[in-house]
């Protein structure tokens, strides 16, 4: 399960893996409920290898498709973000520890396509030049 915050691009990445082979899908709220309930029926009958899963619902240990489903993996993606902003950056990825608490055998990994820019090394002043 892919635990990703940038819905908008969700589609673009599923659309990608689906090209490559890969049994892919996404839940969010651009769905309307048929396709939401058509996505959680092939994730819960294991017709999916990935399945992305915003922040906002991932943490909720409730909902029947993380409850019945099988999971293998949690991958937390956009970790930079949470990296360089906190929890600031999406409040709803502190209830990502029920992951743990609710599936404590399943690793968690945190990843990044994006490296920030490291900061700009500033210049030490220029010494004075003796003379006039």
């Amino acid at each position: 399960m892919v635990v990703s915050p940038l819905i908008a691009l969700m589609q673009d990445q599923v659309d990608a893996l689906r090209a490559l082979g890969v049994r892919a899908g996404f839940l969010n709220s651009t769905q309307d409920a048929a396709e939401r309930r058509a996505v959680e029926t092939a994730f819960l009958a294991g017709e999916l290898d990935l399945l992305y899963w915003p922040g906002a619902i991932a943490g909720r240990v409730d909902h029947e498709a993380a409850r019945s489903g099988t999971i293998a993996l949690f991958a937390i993606d956009e970790a930079h973000c949470v990296a360089q902003w906190g929890h600031d950056f999406r409040p709803d990825y502190l209830a990502l520890s029920e992951l743990h608490e609710r599936w404590p055998s399943v690793p968690r990994i945190a990843l990044t396509a994006t490296r920030p820019r490291p900061p700009t090394p500033r210049s030490p002043p220029a010494e004075p030049r003796g003379g006039t």
